[in-house]
């Protein structure tokens, strides 16, 4: 990615499948739909910058490359069909205007990044202090499942995410989507900070005190467009 950074996760590699492997063991249900040892943050082998000024927070990675093909191994996270935010190896296709595409040329086009590849933009993203990190790690096959259940989302975010978000420091951090809002539920000081609040649709698009809670910014979420551009402009703000 451009950046060599010495950074050693609160929680490593082996100890998130731990994790999610004691989830799976008692939830046989999610047998083929919850992938505990499929770490495509992991395989990635991503590296956050030496100073995180504004940290997003998505869902969980995508559980299909192109074609629909289903992710099974590592190697598969490093496919370039696969459109993972991380896999700087993906070739996506031209813009096509806003949240048309996926999570990734979303976000680039909303932060005002021109790179001519993934592989580009992601460098800006990180020269820039932006970093990402998912509230469930793990693949989840939402084509199976529609809904990631809440006691997996509560998991992840206790014993997976917050020790990341501590160990990075952010200067602010961003939700993308009720997913990631309801992860930053279970964390403090955004627990606090969320008390009262309502939907992700109903809180105002403004930084204040190193949160902002947003519509996952894709094509479903277009008629919030105007709410998801007034908080990334606030987010350009910060980052130039």
């Amino acid at each position: 990615m451009g950046v060599t950074v010495r950074y050693a996760p609160p929680v490593s590699a082996a100890s998130v499948r731990e994790i999610y492997l004691r989830y799976a063991a008692g939830r046989l249900d999610l047998d083929g739909v919850l992938l505990p040892g499929l770490l495509p943050h992991d395989a990635c082998r991503v590296t956050p910058p030496p100073r995180v000024k504004v940290l997003f927070v998505a869902e969980s990675p995508p559980w299909a490359a192109g074609g629909g093909r289903e992710v099974a191994v590592p190697a598969d996270c490093r496919d370039p069909g696969y459109p993972y935010f991380w896999n700087d190896r993906y070739v996506a296709g031209p813009r096509r205007g806003p949240l048309a595409g996926g999570l990734a040329e979303n976000l680039f086009g909303l932060l005002g990044l021109e790179g001519r590849s993934r592989r580009e933009n992601l460098s800006l993203f990180l020269d820039r202090g932006c970093y990402l990190v998912d509230t469930v790690r793990c693949v989840f096959r939402k084509n199976r499942k529609a809904a990631i259940p809440a006691d997996l989302i509560r998991l992840s975010a206790r014993e997976v995410l917050a020790p990341e978000v501590a160990a990075l420091g952010p200067e602010c951090v961003v939700a993308l989507g009720s997913t990631a809002l309801a992860g930053l539920r279970e964390i403090e000081p955004y627990a606090s900070a969320l008390a009262g609040a309502g939907r992700i649709t109903a809180i105002p698009p403004a930084l204040e005190e190193g949160l902002l809670c947003l519509p996952y910014p894709g094509w479903r979420n277009r008629r919030s467009l105007d709410r998801i551009e007034a908080g990334f402009a606030a987010v350009r703000d910060r980052i130039a």
